[in-house]
Parts: C-alpha cells; sequence; structure tokens
C-alpha cells in the first residue's frame, strides 16, 4: 500500500457551484461544521450540482450523496445535507456555507462508492461554476487490530467519513474488527468513543484505501522517548540542534503483513526487523528529525515489504564465521559506511579467536578488520592496503596502514561504533569519540563482512546522509553528536 500525499483516489467529483453572498445566523453548537455563519461582509454560500457514473461511464441513478464535514464522527453527527441522483445519475445540493467538506457517495447495492473533498471559499461576491463527476469504484475494507483495553460496546470511526462500527464480543475475542463498504480514499485520523465515559479520542493515520482491497492496522502505539541526556552533544553544536537520520531499536508484538509506521505528520517510517533476534519482535527505525522529547507512532501494514536506504543489515547477535553479504544501497553508499555492536569479551588468547569482523577481500584495494590486540583487553581497527595477489591471482595480500587499540575488552559490556566516511574515521565506544582521523587513502567501497569466532550483539551495518557526515567549520561535531545519541537509544 502506498502512504502519500492525499489523492482522490481515482474519483473525479463534477458538478457546478453556483455562490451567492447573504446573512445568517448561527446554528446548532453540536453540529458546527457546515452552518452558515456570519462574518463581516457576508456569508458565502454554495450551490453543488454533479453527476455520478460507473467505471464503464454510464450514469449512477439512486446514488446516495451526503455531505459531510472533513471530521465528521457518523456515530456522532448526521451529514450536514443528503441528496439522491435521478435516472441521468445527476443531483444537486442547496445552501453550502464557506467551509471545507467530504462528498460520500455509494450506489444503492452498497458495493461501490466515492469519496470527495471540497472546498467553498470564504467571501465570494462573484459566481462561480465548477464542472465535476464522480466515478464510484468498489468498496475497501479495513481490519483494524485492537488491544486489551477495547471492549464490547466501544465504538470506531473513520474521521471524516460515515464509516463507523461497534465492537462486539466476537471482535473483542478475534482481537480485531472489521470495516466494510469504505470508499476508496485516504483517511487521516481515527476516533474512538469508549462505552465507559462516552469521550471520543482520536489517533492520527494515514491509511490509503484501494478499490476492492482489505487494509490491515492496529491500533497499537508505539513511543520512543528522547532523553535530555541523549540529545546533550547535540544541544552544544553551531547551529542546528536537531539530529537527522536517527536510528532506534523498538519492539513491536504485531501480527500485521509487512508492518510500518505513520507519524503524526504523516509520514512512513519504514521497520527493519533484526535477524536472528532470538526474542523475534525487534525492530529498527530511521526518525527523520529528532530532538528531546517523545514521538508516537501507529502501526500499519504495507502492500510491500519496505527497505531501508538507511538500515543494510542489522542482527540481533552474529554466528561464528558468517559471512554478511552487500546489498544494493550497501554498494551504492559503500565510502559511508558505519557498523556498530555490543560486545562483552575478556581473556581471548586462542589463535582462531583473534579475528572479530574483516573486510579484506578482492572487491576494495582499503579495507578494515577489527581483531584482539597484543593484550587481551585491547580490540583493535586495523586499516590496510591490499598489495598484490597471490601466484593465483586470488588471494589478496593486505599491509597495515595504521591501527587504532582501546580498552574494550575488560569484561564489561561494551557499545563499539566505526563508521567510515571517504578517508576520515570516527570510533566511538559506549558513545564517547575515541578516534577521529583522516588516511591518505580513501575507502571508496566495503567488502563482505566475514565475522570471526565471536558472538556480537545488536550488530548493525548502517549509511549515514550528509546532513550528518558533512565535514563542517566545527569538524565531525555533528557526526559525533549523532554517535552519541545512536549509544543512549541503543542502551
Amino acid at each position: 500500500m502506498n502512504f502519500k500525499t492525499f489523492n482522490y483516489a481515482g474519483i473525479y467529483a463534477a458538478g457546478i457551484f453556483t455562490l451567492a453572498t447573504t446573512f445568517f445566523a448561527a446554528c446548532s453548537e453540536d453540529n458546527h461544521a457546515g452552518v452558515l455563519t456570519e462574518t463581516e461582509s457576508g456569508t458565502t454560500v454554495a450551490s453543488i450540482e454533479g453527476v455520478v457514473k460507473n467505471a464503464k461511464g454510464s450514469p449512477v441513478a439512486s446514488a446516495r450523496v451526503s455531505l459531510i464535514s472533513t471530521d465528521h464522527i457518523a456515530a456522532r453527527m448526521a451529514p450536514i445535507k443528503t441528496a439522491t441522483t435521478d435516472k441521468s445519475g445527476k443531483y444537486s445540493i442547496d445552501s453550502v456555507a464557506a467551509g471545507d467538506y467530504a462528498l460520500q457517495i455509494s450506489n444503492t447495492e452498497r458495493t461501490q462508492s466515492g469519496y470527495q473533498t471540497i472546498t467553498v471559499e470564504d467571501n465570494k461576491t462573484e459566481s462561480q461554476t465548477l464542472k465535476r463527476e464522480t466515478t464510484l469504484e468498489k468498496n475497501a475494507s479495513l481490519k483494524f487490530k485492537i488491544d486489551s483495553s477495547f471492549v464490547k460496546g466501544d465504538t470506531l470511526c473513520i474521521s471524516g467519513t460515515l464509516n463507523c462500527t461497534a465492537i462486539n464480543e466476537k471482535d473483542v475475542k478475534a482481537g480485531a474488527v472489521t470495516f466494510n463498504e469504505i470508499p476508496p480514499m485516504e483517511a487521516t485520523k481515527v476516533a474512538f468513543i469508549r462505552k465507559a465515559d462516552h469521550k471520543v479520542s482520536t489517533q492520527n493515520v494515514k491509511w490509503d484505501f484501494a478499490p476492492g482491497e482489505t487494509l490491515e492496522a492496529s491500533s497499537t502505539q508505539v513511543s520512543v522517548t528522547v532523553s535530555n541526556e541523549a540529545m546533550s552533544s547535540a544541544k552544544k553544536l553551531n547551529g542546528k540542534k536537531k539530529l537527522d537520520s536517527m536510528i532506534v531499536p523498538l519492539t513491536l508484538n504485531t501480527g500485521l503483513k509487512n508492518p510500518v509506521l505513520l507519524n503524526d505528520e504523516g509520514d512512513t517510517l519504514v521497520l527493519y526487523k533484526i535477524e536472528n533476534d532470538k526474542n523475534s519482535d525487534r525492530y529498527l527505525t530511521v526518525i527523520p528529525n529528532i530532538d528531546v522529547g517523545t514521538y508516537n507512532f501507529t502501526i500499519a501494514s504495507s502492500e510491500s515489504v519496505r527497505e531501508s536506504k538507511q538500515i543494510l543489515k542489522a542482527y540481533g547477535e552474529t554466528e561464528p564465521g558468517m559471512k554478511i553479504e552487500q546489498n544494493s544501497f550497501w554498494k551504492a553508499f559503500g565510502d559511508n559506511l558505519g557498523i556498530s555492536f555490543w560486545i562483552t569479551k575478556s581473556n581471548a588468547t586462542a589463535p582462531d579467536d583473534t579475528i572479530f569482523v574483516d573486510t579484506r577481500g578482492n572487491e576494495s584495494d582499503v579495507a578494515f578488520s577489527i581483531k584482539l590486540g597484543q593484550q587481551p583487553d585491547l580490540l583493535c581497527t586495523e586499516f590496510l592496503k591490499r598489495d598484490s595477489l597471490s601466484a593465483d591471482y586470488k588471494t589478496p595480500y593486505f599491509s597495515l596502514i595504521d591501527s587504532s587499540c582501546h580498552k574494550v575488552l575488560d569484561g564489561e559490556r561494551h557499545h563499539y561504533s566505526l563508521f567510515i566516511k571517504d578517508n576520515h574515521i570516527v570510533i566511538a565506544i559506549d558513545g564517547n569519540v575515541a578516534d577521529s582521523k583522516d588516511f591518505r587513502l580513501s575507502f571508496q567501497t566495503i567488502s563482505p563482512f566475514s565475522i570471526g569466532n565471536h558472538k556480537l550483539e545488536d550488530f548493525i551495518i548502517y549509511s549515514l546522509n550528509d546532513s550528518i557526515t558533512q565535514i563542517s567549520n566545527s569538524g565531525w561535531e555533528r557526526l559525533h553528536a549523532w554517535l552519541s545519541a545512536f549509544y543512549m537509544l541503543q542502551k
């Protein structure tokens, strides 16, 4: 399912708007949407005339046309006005005040429908004519998973539509409620009416209902809290204090197919399911722009698997001797790559225990290897240059360019990050930058990874955009701040 900016789901509406100016007093407070209101220069009133057709272009007679507000809740409000099409598929609605509305139209069998947002502009003194047609399409459906907080008698409504349903005992047992007869459209809000107190609460969504298809979504919301401590380094930056493209872990117990996250701004966030994870319910996502605060997301289903361009690979834990191959995004951003993992290791002395991560191969002239140092508590990242191939032209020989060693293998659990940008490397341990320096040779691409005989936890391979990795007058401080916040959110 595509999540995008508002579209009319293949529906056109065509009609004639005749506008005039007059004065009216405000009506009922309970249903204020669409009520004629008095303004300083008068209130614009429109007449809507339209025609409804089916997919073959034939007029649809006896179709029901409902004019509703864009925040309509069907369990609490009646349509502002209704009409029925004649034999030619035509209808008219008179005396519509300035404002934002929706037209929801269905055939007599209630198998096809159309949906159209419509705006009557305020303070128009001249006549205005706009021709439109509405083409009915097959209804969509929604399977909405509910959590244990929902009880029999609660009501769910898709705001801005005529679609509401009351939860029954069967729904509670199944943990899901089904909406039918939904017009093809994009919904942005769902309303909950609780039986206990009859109060209405709403939740922002971004549901794209396609003709004849069932969309799966969930009432479950997940939250990410960014603390002051996580952003402490970012707050010291010059200029922008927020951080882009932050990778955060999430635990989701969802049965939705191809789950994605929707934020309050309507953006779709890709979820990357962590591989080789014993908990099987952990994911990573990328928040475009973070600051101190709490971010709430709704879980929805996508028609197809959405790939992350930033999270290239992620494993709950590595396996001895495993080979991690490149994907298309890795190959595209091979000179802009980071890895991170948690490690608890001490007294590693056996020869076959020296290598943790190795990228020496035929794909690149520059490589790195993370290995045991000369002292048993040292973890070293060595940077190497390929000098030649063996006589059979298959085995590359590498010579050492530089190394960076740190006391990590002390028996405690530590978070290790390495980020490479062209010829610059940054190493951070537990969020603190331990090394940041340039080389005379640049990484053009980074070969597939070979893992040694060590268990590395939450092993992540990722890329970052230029807003984080671009060197500035302050050097690499924005990348350093990103690595600090990244560590705090992984804890």
